[in-house]
């Protein structure tokens, strides 16, 4: 096979079986086997000899099978990249492709896409406006805008972006994140959340999962009588890299640090179980917030438990049997995090600690659970904050809610 390079391109004559047509920047067409990008060249292919021509000189190339002619490769792969959870590979590959033409909308896009999944909605808004300078209309740099917006939260401009790229290009995919966004008034209070994906971006899944968590806010800080000060960070991950990050024992749903991580791969929708984990990651993030450090974590599992749903005292029949042979765990050893216990002493422990947690509120309500979490947020140690809070030592506890549980729950 031969090789040519520009001038002989530009004397080439059409071909008579030729599939795809290159329209110079001058008018000029020239009809060619194959045709594709090469770096900063165009090259095409007749018959058994290749041409190359700088890409500047190719105004278009219309495909005979109407895909996208002259696809840039870093833009494809990144694509490529994107769509099987590379996210930071993605990054890359999209910013050769801008470096190579700052000015190409679909490089621009690609460099969005990756930056939405990483959760850098600043700059991905930055970059998809560079885009719409170029093209005002073009529905995907629209409907990308709205995905940046709704990472921070804006979720009515997010909606207005969706509109108008549904306007000019209506597809199911916008029909599901315009559905997923739900009434105006339901989506404006969710600027407490920042959602990031770590891994292939799906932003209806994203946007449902804000409703969930909207909703749990409002719950918990009815419950609870507080709310944190700023928004919280919920990572949505690959199961692999979720383990990966995190370094968590099989048997953990989640993971909360300060950002809450959630294995969500493969998921459509919030199912019945996710939503409870992102109850119970969310109420870690209330305590956290009005507590910092000082919180023993049979509270902090107890009160995750009890606000995940369901009832309180769903744990009291199990451990009746133990109660009765004083063989409960003791909640003074359960102040450092279970997630060094062996599964079987893991599952106990966290019954335990619902089961304390639905003893205290059904002894002194809601309010001396409040109380006790005041206490520990003034400094006091979990100790000093029971004794404060509900006149209680922590051998004092422990003995009445054995005895509770001894007494009033039959196997």
């Amino acid at each position: 096979m031969r090789f040519v390079l520009v001038a002989a391109a530009l004397g080439a004559a059409a071909s008579p079986g030729s599939t795809d047509s290159i329209v110079l920047t001058s008018g000029r067409v020239i009809e060619a086997d194959r045709a594709w990008v090469d770096g900063a060249d165009v090259r095409y292919q007749r018959s058994d000899t290749i041409y190359s021509l700088p890409r500047e000189l190719v105004a278009r190339v219309e495909t005979a099978a109407g895909g996208p002619g002259l696809e840039d490769p870093d833009v494809r792969l990144s694509r490529e990249r994107l769509a099987a959870g590379e996210a930071q590979e993605a990054l890359l590959h999209a910013r050769v492709a801008v470096f190579r033409r700052p000015q190409f909308v679909p490089a621009l896009q690609a460099l969005c896409a990756a930056q939405v999944a990483l959760g850098d909605a600043t700059r991905a808004q930055q970059t998809i406006l560079d885009a719409l300078a170029l093209e005002p209309e073009n529905p995907r740099s629209l409907e990308l805008l709205g995905d940046a917006l709704a990472d921070t939260g804006d979720f009515a401009a997010a909606r207005e972006q969706y509109q108008r790229a549904a306007a000019t290009a209506p597809t199911p995919r916008l029909t599901e994140k315009l559905d997923a966004l739900g009434p105006v008034s339901e989506a404006e209070s969710s600027a407490r959340f920042r959602i990031r994906f770590d891994g292939a971006a799906d932003q209806p899944l994203g946007l449902s999962i804000v409703k969930v968590l909207d909703q749990a806010w409002q719950d918990h800080e009815q419950q609870l009588g507080f709310a944190p000060g700023f928004p919280v960070t919920v990572v949505l991950q690959t199961a692999k890299a979720f383990y990966d990050t995190t370094r968590a024992p099989g048997w953990v749903a989640a993971w909360n640090d300060g950002i809450i991580r959630v294995p969500v791969a493969g998921l459509e929708r919030p199912t019945a179980g996710l939503v409870r984990v992102l109850r119970h990651e969310m109420a870690h993030s209330f305590v956290a917030a009005r507590t910092g450090a000082n919180c023993p974590t049979w509270l902090q599992e107890g009160v995750a438990q009890w606000l995940e749903g369901g009832d309180p005292g769903r744990e009291d029949k199990g451990l009746a049997s133990l109660a009765r042979s004083t063989q409960l765990p003791k909640l003074e050893s359960l102040e450092r995090p279970f997630v060094g216990l062996p599964e079987a002493r893991a599952q106990l422990a966290y019954a335990g600690s619902l089961s304390a947690v639905a003893y205290i509120m059904k002894q002194y309500g809601t309010d001396g659970l409040r109380r006790i979490v005041a206490a520990l947020a003034a400094g006091q140690t979990p100790a000093e904050a029971l004794t404060a809070a509900i006149g209680l030592s922590y051998a004092d506890l422990q003995k009445a809610w054995e005895q509770k549980l001894a007494t009033s729950v039959r196997g």
